[in-house]
């Protein structure tokens, strides 16, 4: 990938403030490169006036007040460059990591299963920080060497060929050999982006999993694993450091050697009457002003190698198109009706592994379904298709609204997933308030729908216990609340959007019977009284959940095994009535049992 090709992209997006960061840094250059040539024809004036006796004081004078000019001007524009320089490479920076943010939000979800959330956080922070770096000071020094060595040279040519020609062989080897070295440098700087990728990804993972690390006494293994890690990326920076420290020396060594060079040329010029004294003062400043922009512009040419290193890693997601969700704008499905949904032979494969097969099945609008499985069944993956967090493999999932059928790949896509509410099993709450955390993007909203969700979740006697009410922080993904209270919270936002398709995976797993009782019986009174009908899909392991849907699905290996009401399913299923008669021997791990019973089904 052309990261610089890239980089310019941003960059001509802001000509105006580009244009002004080359004006000012080239009428600084033109101002510096101007100032040792007037010390020399001052002092030569002042000589002059001495060997004649004639002290000329108005031309010393001028002299002066022309540097005294050109160090002002040098100074202000110096100024002016750095700043807007500064601007310019601030605002690019926000810009690339807002790409990388919209990035992020509009992938599908086999985006964040292909990449660690460590190592995306990784390239959104500190991959940005080296090409953050090189926008502010990097581009500006590499400007400054060009009109440096450009100014010099075109000012050594009309004084004496000779030393023009000697700088002229002896330079462009110099910047050849700093390129080179840059270009050794080159692959290990991205080798150790991935590594600082790999680290910060074991870093959020064990901060993410604690409770989990703690559960199973996995502290010493975490720490070894992370040490390993930590011991690879700090070898190999160690390795780089090294490098650099050989090779920059040994350029800055290069440098003075041909500073040395060229201010014994100058001195023979100046002995053989070449040039003056004046001027030969002149080129001995112009001598040591090649010093330091060669040693900058070696150290750029490494740093751009970072650059880069982590160019690639950033502009390879930003411009990665294969796992953006595809914003159609096609048929507006309307907000207040819920469609029949059809999933017609529908097959999903996950990389070469198939998890559901030629699945047929109608949902019908206002429906209440329950879906069982096994687990790796397909369950959760079949109902993921209908908000298209995934896109079928074969087949066609539709939707029918007054008798005209629409495949979901064809409807706008925001629309369409405002009529889906989801709940999971374990669901994400932001590091907000209980108010922030149900509201989230509705804006305004009416505090009376808040507490008629509130209750229907059995959740307001709760909320009247806090201090702070609905203004409570919940923790990072809800820390400070039980599962219970987490899942409720949950189903409580998706109530608040009013959806007319409800799916609630698994979403009542941790509450406890009675309390899922109650809200069962309220969420069923809500739906009777709704002003639209509500398609509601339950992944469920709670037989007293399958008791009051109007369909239950059984799921095995992708397949749909068993399909109908309760009463249809005890009377004439295999696997359903086997499933129902646990309840009498205690059993309640609905989940086991059901394995249990496919597989000796299946033996």
């Amino acid at each position: 990938m052309n990261v610089l090709k890239q980089l310019l992209s941003y960059l001509l997006t802001r000509k105006s403030l580009a244009l002004l960061v080359l004006v000012s840094i080239f009428i600084s250059q033109v101002a510096e490169l101007a100032i040792p040539l007037l010390i020399g024809l001052t002092i030569d004036n002042i000589l002059k006036s001495l060997e004649t006796g004639n002290f000329e004081t108005s031309l010393v004078l001028s002299g002066v007040v022309l540097i005294v000019i050109a160090s002002l001007i040098r100074g202000i524009m110096h100024f002016v460059g750095r700043y807007s320089g500064y601007l310019q490479g601030e605002a690019i920076i926000r810009e690339i990591r807002s790409d990388l943010f919209v990035k992020y939000e509009t992938s599908n979800m086999k985006f964040f299963d292909r990449h660690r959330t460590g190592d995306l956080m990784s390239r959104a922070t500190t991959d940005l920080e080296p090409i953050g770096e090189f926008l502010v000071w990097g581009e500006r020094i590499l400007l400054q060497a060009f009109l440096t060595y450009t100014g010099i040279y075109l000012i050594l040519l009309s004084i004496d060929v000779t030393l023009f020609l000697l700088i002229a062989v002896v330079t462009p080897s110099l910047i050849l050999l700093s390129y080179g070295i840059s270009r050794i440098l080159g692959p290990l700087f991205f080798e150790l982006r991935e590594k600082y990728g790999e680290l910060t990804a074991v870093i959020t993972e064990n901060i993410s999993g604690a409770q989990i690390v703690r559960a199973f006494h996995a502290e010493e293994r975490e720490k070894q694993k992370f040490d390993q890690h930590n011991q690879g990326y700090m070898e190999l920076r160690a390795y780089a450091f090294k490098i650099r420290s050989i090779f920059l020396p040994s350029i800055v060594l290069v440098v003075n050697l041909l500073v040395t060079i060229l201010i014994y040329a100058g001195g023979v010029a100046a002995i053989e009457e070449r040039i003056s004294t004046g001027i030969l003062i002149s080129l001995f400043t112009y001598f040591t002003m090649l010093a330091l922009p060669t040693r900058f512009l070696a150290f750029s040419l490494i740093t751009y190698q970072r650059v880069v290193a982590a160019g690639n890693r950033v502009f390879s997601l930003i411009e990665d198109t294969s796992f953006t969700e595809k914003e159609m704008v096609g048929y507006t499905v309307p907000l207040n009706e819920t469609p029949h949904i059809l999933f017609d032979r529908v097959s999903f494969k996950y990389s070469d592994r198939a998890i559901l097969s030629n699945i047929s099945l109608t949902i019908k609008s206002g429906e209440k379904v329950a879906i069982l499985g096994s687990t790796g069944s397909g369950k959760s993956t079949l109902i993921s298709l209908i908000p298209r967090f995934q896109d079928v493999t074969s087949g066609q999932v539709l939707v029918e609204y007054n008798g005209n059928s629409h495949n979901i790949a064809d409807l706008d896509l925001s629309t369409w997933r405002k009529c889906v509410g989801f709940v999971h099993q374990e669901p994400f709450l932001f590091g907000r308030t209980i108010a922030e955390n149900l509201i989230f993007e509705l804006g305004d909203i009416d505090t009376s729908e808040i507490e008629q969700v509130l209750k229907i979740t059995q959740l307001a006697e709760f909320i009247k216990s806090l201090p702070d009410g609905l203004n409570t922080l919940v923790g990072e993904r809800g820390v400070t609340l039980s599962g219970g209270q987490k899942q409720r919270l949950a189903i409580a936002r998706m109530l608040l959007r009013k959806n007319p398709i409800m799916v609630l995976d698994d979403a009542t797993s941790s509450l406890d019977i009675y309390t899922e009782a109650q809200f069962l019986t309220a969420f069923d009174k809500m739906l009777k009284t709704s002003s639209i009908k509500h398609t509601v899909i339950f992944i469920t392991q709670r037989l007293s959940t399958l008791k009051n849907v109007d369909r239950i699905v059984i799921l095995n290996r992708g397949q749909i095994i068993e399909e109908g009401t309760h009463d249809e399913l005890i009377k004439t299923g295999e696997i359903y009535p086997l499933l129902w008669k646990t309840q009498e021997s205690g059993q309640i791990d609905v989940k086991l049992t059901l394995e249990k019973i496919i597989k000796e089904r299946e033996e």
